[in-house]
């Protein structure tokens, strides 16, 4: 164990020691809450659905990713290479064969009924935890196939992941904690609540977290890793019948990810990932792979304000609108410059593209009288933008000898994100007889901007840094989405039986606007392209029958919504008139049983997965900077096609889950998940920006979806001690959607630990020591695949050990 973990439990038993006294001296000590054993409950719904509480996000490491917390549900698959899951760039989650990855995302996510940015963190989405502090989130539900038709999200295939912050509380205190953990983690965060304050009609409260962390590969001696600051605030007016809850959070992050390798290499050798440990000065090439090169620089706030109006025990209004605005930036450094010139070889900033113009690209660079490099072009003599002549012979002698005085040269190629996100969640309700009727609207306007542009590293001898003005606007492209979901549902309760029925309607228009550019670099009328993405009609059945007690019976049908995104414009070759937006038909039925010591739930699902939509063209170059067989298309941008490969996927399967007090301190649970998700049709297909077109047989298995998963987890609870230990088992997983044999991920098991104490005070103060050991055994696995055509994976954390202190007060 590393100093710091020896200094903050040293520090940790010393308060605890010192205080104890003063604790046990008081005549009636305070009560205070004491955490309860890590389960996974359910809602009585007519759905197979798991309720993952705060106990349960509590007893993860304070650092640890949020999304990690719903770990243990059955059906739930989650992938990852960073210690903490802080790394977006190789995190995912998978549910029923339905994926969240670097590019893709087809499981919905709410934040208190707000939609989530579902996008893919590769067009500019963001992790639910840019959006969350872990101490303020109540629960998590988790609808593994059949959504709710009220969810506001139009990428749910696969279910819906639904965070629930906590309200402010009645009185005033709050929490400070501190965490460390390896590879330098800090996180550093408190919580204030205010208890009623304006004549006792409002509640409120504000949270600050700083996170910092190296990447595990290299012990941080690489420089990369991950720094955050986040901040939010709630609160919750109480007016007669009108209450008001709004909410505002803000995140800052800079994340720098594992990097991605071939299998071949990862089985062939012990490197933590396909990173290089140092910025170096020759080659250039080396570079590339410097893991804060591909850094993530992302801005992200969100807010809401909820009106809610109770006309009566019957009826009842909502509305909240929302807003939510994201910058950053993607950082990749090719081996090379490049630039573009007109017909007159003359350099533009722009453009290069166009019928008489071209692109070249420069490995080495002639240093003016100024100090400034000059990208020089083997074999191609140009005029820069300020009028000075390069020539190749500047850098090139006879042979194509490179000349002692010329030095490599190197780019940031940034990719630039930017969007604006507003609309408004609404719906009533009302109750009469044995109906409860809801109906709702939700609206969302979309602006989002996507490009990116070439900036010219200063000098590689000296280190990244680079220059702010371009060198190259490679492409600028604009989007704007209107999007309207109209929906009502009917819950009529006959006695011991409920029945559900629901219909939901999308209305969705999106226009894409990618600039243009002459020869000579000069503007011309943008290429502009539309698409529509309007449902039909979408319908949802389900029963709910108490047949007991302790026991229900449950059955669902659902049509799941999966809309074109303004992402299929980005592509100028799709053929907008053809592509359809995708649907998932969930079917599903189950038990639920809950008794004085002992709950279980199984569920059995088929779910047909229809028009699923891949890319077709090849974004991988063969042939890199120095002749390599295969590189990074730095290039890639705007060509390619997205379009439907036909009859998409077949999931099936039984999710199992159960909960039992052994005693009044031991609980044991469990949770079983078989799956066998299949790809219905043969087709050929890709990913963006990310490998070439592939062939899928019929019947191939759907990569990332394992089809055994086994949890089980034993948790101690007596007085303030509390302790937990889980194992989750991952079955043999396809690794890509051709299913090459040499690709699967192999089965493994990870086992965490963690223990806590948490020592009462007087006046309601309280001490909380907690220990979190992840892959405790410190198993060799592979944690993260990052879509379905790249072939590309990284390795999963190894044995990390973090330790909290808390004071809550």
């Amino acid at each position: 164990m590393k100093t710091p973990f020896k200094t903050l439990l040293s520090c940790g038993a010393a308060t605890i020691a010192l205080v104890a006294g003063q604790a046990r001296a008081a005549d009636e000590p305070a009560s205070v809450d004491t955490v309860d054993t890590v389960v996974v409950t359910a809602a009585p719904v007519a759905r197979g659905n798991a309720i993952v509480n705060a106990d349960t996000i509590a007893a993860q490491p304070a650092a640890m990713n949020i999304i990690n917390a719903i770990q243990d549900v059955p059906g739930v698959s989650i992938r990852g290479s960073d210690a903490f899951n802080a790394d977006p760039w190789t995190y995912g989650v998978n549910i029923r064969g339905f994926d969240i990855n670097l590019r893709s995302s087809k499981i919905g996510q709410t934040i208190d009924d707000m939609p989530a940015y579902n996008a893919s963190y590769y067009l500019g989405g963001a992790p639910a935890q840019k959006f969350l502090m872990s101490e303020n989130v109540a629960r998590i539900q988790i609808d593994q196939g059949t959504t709710s038709v009220g969810s506001a999200s139009a990428s749910a295939l696969g279910g819906t992941i639904a965070y629930v912050t906590r309200d402010p509380k009645e009185e005033a205190g709050g929490l400070i904690s501190i965490s460390l953990g390896d590879n330098e983690a800090r996180r550093y965060a408190g919580v204030y609540d205010t208890g009623r304050v304006l004549g006792g009609s409002t509640r409120a409260y504000a949270g600050v977290a700083r996170f910092t962390a190296c990447r595990w590969v290299y012990g941080c001696s690489d420089g990369s890793g991950f720094d955050e600051w986040h901040a939010e605030v709630k609160s919750v007016t109480e007016l007669d019948k009108l209450t008001i809850t709004a909410r505002l959070s803000y995140d800052d992050a800079v994340d720098d990810p594992l990097i991605e390798a071939s299998r071949s290499f990862l089985d062939s050798t012990t490197a933590g990932d396909a990173s290089v440990p140092a910025w170096t000065t020759i080659p250039a090439g080396v570079n590339e792979n410097w893991a804060h090169a591909w850094s993530a620089h992302r801005e992200n706030t969100l807010a809401y304000v909820k009106f809610d109006y109770a006309l009566s025990d019957a009826v009842q209004f909502e509305v909240a609108p929302y807003y939510h605005q994201q910058k950053g930036q993607g950082d990749w450094a090719p081996p090379y410059q490049q630039i573009a010139v007109d017909p007159n070889g003359v350099r533009t900033i722009a453009g290069g593209t166009a019928p008489g113009s071209s692109r070249k690209r420069a490995y080495y660079g002639w240093t003016d009288a100024t100090g400034r490099q000059r990208a020089v072009v083997q074999g191609f003599d140009y005029t820069d933008v300020d009028g000075t002549r390069i020539t190749s012979s500047l850098c090139y002698g006879a042979g194509n000898v490179v000349s002692a005085s010329c030095t490599p040269l190197q780019t940031y190629r940034t990719s630039l994100y930017a969007h604006d996100r507003y609309g408004f969640t609404s719906k009533a309700k009302f109750a009469f007889g044995q109906h409860k009727v809801e109906a709702g609207v939700w609206y969302e306007k979309l602006d989002r901007d996507f490009g990116r542009a070439w900036r010219q590293i200063v000098d590689i001898r000296k280190g990244p840094a680079y220059y702010g003005s371009p060198q190259l606007i490679d492409f600028q492209q604009h989007f704007s989405t209107d999007q309207w979901k109209l929906y009502a549902q009917d819950t009529w309760t006959l006695g011991d039986l409920t029945l559900t029925g629901g219909i939901q309607k999308y209305l969705i228009d999106i226009e894409g606007e990618t600039e243009g550019w002459d020869a000579y670099g000069k503007s011309v009328a943008p290429l502009r392209t539309a698409l529509n993405a309007d449902s039909d009609v979408l319908f949802s059945l389900g029963a709910l029958y108490r047949v007991n007690d302790t026991l229900q019976a449950f059955a669902g049908f659902s049509q799941n919504y999966g809309a074109v995104g303004d992402w299929a414009l980005e592509k100028t070759q799709t053929d907008t008139s053809k592509l359809k937006s995708s649907v998932a038909d969930d079917f599903e039925a189950g038990l639920r049983f809950h008794g004085k010591r002992f709950s279980a739930q199984a569920t059995a699902y088929y779910i047909d997965y229809k028009n699923a939509i891949t890319f077709y063209s090849a974004d991988f170059i063969t042939g890199g900077p120095s002749g390599s067989a295969g590189g990074i298309n730095y290039t890639a941008g705007t060509s390619g096609a997205y379009a439907n490969t036909g009859k998409g996927v077949e999931s099936k399967g039984v999710e199992a889950s159960l909960v039992y007090d052994l005693t009044d301190a031991f609980t044991f649970n469990a949770a079983v998940t078989l799956n066998d998700s299949v790809y219905q049709e043969a087709f050929t297909g890709g990913t963006a920006n990310a490998g070439s077109v592939k062939p899928v047989a019929k019947g191939n298995e759907v990569p990332g979806s394992p089809k055994t998963m086994v949890s089980l987890g034993l948790d101690y609870s007596r007085d303030n001690f509390r302790a937990s230990i889980r194992g989750k088992h991952t079955g043999k997983t396809a690794g890509d959607a051709p299913n090459t044999a040499s690709l699967y991920l192999p089965a493994y098991t990870l086992v965490d630990l963690s223990a806590g104490y948490r020592l009462p005070l007087e006046d309601g103060r309280a001490v909380d020591l907690q220990l979190n050991v992840t892959n405790l055994f410190d198993e060799k696995y592979i944690g993260g695949m990052l879509d379905e055509f790249t072939q590309r994976y990284t390795r999963g954390a190894p044995r990390t050990v973090s330790a909290s202190l808390n004071f809550s007060f």
